[in-house]
């Protein structure tokens, strides 16, 4: 409902929420009468200790921000300037009946704030880094574009076809951005490559065919972006072989060049993923008979001598469907998903050596198995979204410091999602 009352103590107010989800977590809420919430249920809801004089509920827009009435720091909660404006917030709640107090009045006035999402975000905004995530995800009717910022919130999906052009039968996409360009490229089911560029301002260069640019593949079924700085490193899987290419700073691409011929050959892959780390080198990861693979492009253009077997590590899982990759400073970043639902995380630093596989699992949501796996590097910290059997985008974050945030789900993409890809970008 709306009602009027006067400005100053019906004005909304928002705070910073200098806390993980995880340090929002307390005991059960204390009730006289029913059942006591169980931990967690309403984390969304705050208590707001003004220095011991006074207390206000505020409620968790997300895990920075809270909104609570602006009365709640007055001097004095009671006092009015004579202006007059529609609800927004919670406000007065005279506690009566509620543990610890001794109010004998219950009445409380709320009111909506469903319709002031537009201020929140503004308002919200201005204290934002500028890194977003940038995520094109196919599905059942087409090819979608969506982002998330610094804030932890997701726009809408928007058409990347009705932008950017058609393309027959999209059977794959994926994505790198440098600075606030988005490079987006899709799979057509002729078996050509095409590349669409979102510009920082939010206008999309339409979808070009790549064929005449870097060669003809027949057989191309998946392809992995990364930016290099300056420029792009594509990787392409067809009939069973790897593929490598670059686009220079001036957008020129190089002829695709085979990966498979330097390394060897691997037995029935299926995936492949890249990413590149400080100092100039390009990690490449292909999924073959199962297992997972990597490999190193040098600075200088050198290659590793032949692929290292990631499975011969303790990942702990004994068939492997998807790997993604993200670099973050001089350490590689990288998840490994199995049919069965279970998903790894692991840490290569520079110096070669690797962490122990930790289970993504747990922090990716109720456990299903997954269809589609990626991973990028946003601001230093380590982003991964997958896209699960049952048709839902999965999306979880790694702090620098370790700490993870609570897993989200991005909503209301059009049709049943079947694969997601992601990339950071600073605008």
């Amino acid at each position: 409902m709306t009602r009027r009352h006067p400005r100053a103590a019906w004005a909304a107010a928002l705070l910073t929420a200098v806390v993980t989800a995880g340090a929002l977590t307390g005991p059960p809420a204390q009730a006289l009468a029913g059942d006591a919430a169980t931990g967690g249920a309403y984390a969304f809801t705050a208590k707001i200790d003004i220095g011991g004089v006074r207390a206000c509920s505020g409620t968790l827009i997300n895990n920075q921000w809270l909104i609570t009435a602006a009365s709640c720091f007055t001097d004095d909660p009671a006092q009015k300037d004579g202006r007059l404006e529609p609800v927004a917030v919670a406000s007065t709640s005279w506690q009566g009946g509620c543990v610890g107090s001794e109010e004998t009045r219950t009445g409380a006035v709320a009111g909506r704030v469903d319709d002031i999402r537009t201020w929140i975000r503004e308002s919200t905004a201005s204290t934002l880094n500028v890194w977003k995530l940038q995520m094109v995800t196919k599905t059942s009717s087409g090819l979608y574009h969506a982002m998330r910022d610094s804030n932890g919130d997701w726009t809408g999906f928007g058409d990347v076809q009705k932008v950017a052009g058609t393309i027959e039968d999209v059977k794959f996409a994926a994505d790198a951005a440098i600075s606030g360009k988005n490079y987006v490229f899709a799979l057509g089911g002729n078996g050509h490559l095409y590349q669409a560029d979102r510009r920082a301002t939010g206008g999309w260069e339409a979808f070009r065919d790549l064929t005449d640019e870097i060669g003809a593949k027949p057989g191309l079924t998946r392809v992995a972006v990364t930016s290099t700085g300056k420029g792009l490193a594509l990787i392409g899987l067809a009939d069973g072989r790897i593929y490598h290419t670059v686009q220079d700073p001036s957008e020129k691409w190089s002829k695709w060049g085979d990966v498979t011929a330097k390394l060897g050959t691997l037995g029935n892959a299926t995936q492949v993923t890249t990413a590149q780390t400080s100092g100039g080198e390009t990690h490449v990861g292909v999924v073959a008979d199962k297992k997972a693979y990597h490999a190193i492009r040098q600075a200088d253009g050198t290659w590793s001598e032949s692929w290292g077997r990631v499975s011969n590590l303790p990942t702990g899982l004994d068939s492997i469907n998807g790997m993604a990759f993200a670099g973050t400073g001089s350490d590689l970043q990288i998840g490994l998903s199995s049919p069965t639902g279970d998903i790894k995380h692991a840490i290569r630093a520079g110096t070669g050596s690797w962490s122990t596989f930790g289970n993504l699992s747990t922090k990716l949501g109720p456990h299903q198995p997954s269809i589609s796996i990626d991973a990028a590097a946003v601001n230093g910290e380590f982003q991964t979204v997958i896209v699960t059997t049952d048709g839902k985008i999965r999306h979880a974050l790694r702090h620098t410091d370790g700490t993870w945030d609570a897993a989200d789900e991005p909503t209301g993409c059009p049709g049943t999602p079947i694969m997601a890809a992601i990339t950071g970008s600073t605008s």
